[in-house]
């Protein structure tokens, strides 16, 4: 899919390092197979090995690519949904690897969780994993997802964080 808006540059931006790790995999599984094919000359063992090796990679890197891609599959207007990263009053807090848009909440902690503003019934704080803070919204099934934990440094980052999904919240719960 190639990059045609501001906002999908600001997505891509977002998911940076996920996608480069993606990328890194193809890399690798292709750099595989090359050497398979090359080793396959000099000892068909070794190739076919290095081969197997090389394609259950291939297909573990695609198929992590299509989730990648389906993480927006189911936002029914992507232009709206990406001028709205880049509208001003998004809000970005890279302590967190959170951004705030008008109607969603994009999360970065081991891979990229998008959620809808509307389909949630509040922001929370509470006690994550050991005594840290942790910053959770809660679906309107009462389902909790944490996004943001703050391990002490980033006080102040955690605070504009929660303010700004209040905010939001009760905005999306006015339009609803």
């Amino acid at each position: 899919m190639a990059i045609q808006t501001a906002g999908e540059q600001k997505y891509y931006d977002f998911i940076e390092e996920r996608a480069k790790s993606l990328r890194t995999g193809m890399i690798v599984w292709i750099s595989l197979l090359a050497v398979a094919l090359i080793a396959a000359l000099n000892s068909p063992v070794i190739g076919a090995v290095l081969a197997a090796a090389g394609v259950v990679l291939a297909v573990l890197n695609v198929r992590s690519q299509r989730a990648l891609r389906a993480k927006l599959s189911w936002i029914e207007d992507k232009a709206a949904f990406f001028n709205q990263l880049i509208a001003p009053d998004a809000v970005e807090v890279p302590a967190f690897r959170l951004l705030v848009a008008r109607e969603y909440v994009l999360s970065f902690r081991a891979d990229v969780l998008v959620y809808r503003l509307s389909d949630m019934a509040k922001v929370e704080v509470g006690l994550g994993k050991g005594e840290e803070k942790a910053l959770f919204l809660t679906d309107k099934r009462g389902e909790r997802h944490e996004i943001a934990r703050d391990r002490g440094r980033e006080t102040a980052d955690f605070d504009r964080a929660y303010e700004v999904l209040r905010e939001r919240l009760a905005q999306a719960g006015q339009q609803a």
